[in-house]
């Protein structure tokens, strides 16, 4: 009897080892993988499952967009200071000269030895006839050989000059025939041409079409508010909002723009957005419309 109960024992406790031991140590089905696990693998989470992953790469800022912009000082030619500040921003920023003023030639000078890119900021007629656009402006009561007479004087009067851009001509770029005139001519010399889009009802962009000359439109006066906080919102909220596609954008050589784009260009790089003179700009769009037409 004893010798049963001791049999019994033994069988009980062999049972319960060898039940311990499957529990513990034996071969179990394979567990679902913590989100943990699956993470630490290079797996992300996204909508409840998960996706494989390859191992993040660090990314230089400015191929995180690959956005391009281009920034065009205007009014250039009556004062160098702002001028010499701007050109301490370590950017390509491009100026616009107005033809005929007292330091049009000093400027492109200086520009030009600071290996910017110049512009010729082309004096054309407003609606309003009391706003005075300056010596050499065009007009459209001009006929073909006086525009062109004057175009020369103008080119001629700064030095340098890798393309062109209006300054005022509310009224001037609304005449598709006046225009053609004076972009054909442009064509002709190898310049680009910019619009300031100083009116809704341009016709710049219908004739640079027609005349097959390298064109850009501007996106954004930045400094319509003479104000530093106000300019360097602007700038940075507009690329914000529009984080696709280049953008040409134009200030003035006013005190608070500088401090304004001192302060901005950092952080525009930061954000992945690379500042490039506006000849590269003109000829990407040109490349870019080159590829939409052929598809």
């Amino acid at each position: 009897m004893k010798f049963i109960k001791g049999l019994t024992v033994l069988i009980v406790v062999i049972v319960t080892l060898i039940t311990a031991y499957y529990i513990f140590f034996g071969p179990s089905k394979e567990i679902e993988r913590s989100p943990l696990r699956e993470k630490e693998k290079g797996a992300s989470y996204q909508d409840g499952s998960f996706t494989a992953k390859a191992p993040e790469q660090v990314v230089p800022p400015q191929d995180r967009t690959g956005k391009k912009i281009s920034v065009i000082i205007d009014d250039i030619g009556y004062n160098l200071s702002p001028l010499k500040e701007l050109l301490e921003i370590d950017a390509p920023i491009a100026f616009a000269i107005l033809p005929h003023c007292p330091h049009s030639v000093d400027a492109a000078e200086i520009i030009h030895g600071a290996e910017r890119e110049i512009l010729l900021h082309l004096p054309m007629e407003p609606h309003d006839s009391n706003k005075n656009p300056g010596p050499g402006a065009l007009f459209r009561w001009m006929q073909e050989p006086e525009i062109k007479q004057h175009l020369e004087k103008d080119l001629n009067a700064v030095p340098y000059v890798v393309g062109v851009n209006n300054h005022m001509g509310s009224a001037f770029m609304e005449d598709e025939e006046k225009l053609n005139i004076v972009l054909q001519e442009l064509k002709e010399r190898g310049l680009f041409f910019i619009d300031s889009r100083t009116t809704p009802d341009s016709r710049a962009e219908r004739v640079a079409k027609k005349t097959k000359i390298r064109y850009a439109s501007r996106k954004l006066f930045i400094d319509n508010n003479q104000d530093e906080e106000a300019i360097f919102k602007n700038l940075i909220g507009y690329l914000e909002k529009h984080d696709r596609g280049p953008a040409v954008i134009i200030g003035h050589p006013y005190p608070e723009t500088v401090k304004a784009l001192r302060k901005a260009v950092p952080i525009l790089k930061s954000m992945g957005i690379t500042i490039v003179p506006p000849t590269e700009m003109v000829n990407t769009i040109g490349e870019a419309e080159n590829i939409n037409n052929k598809e």
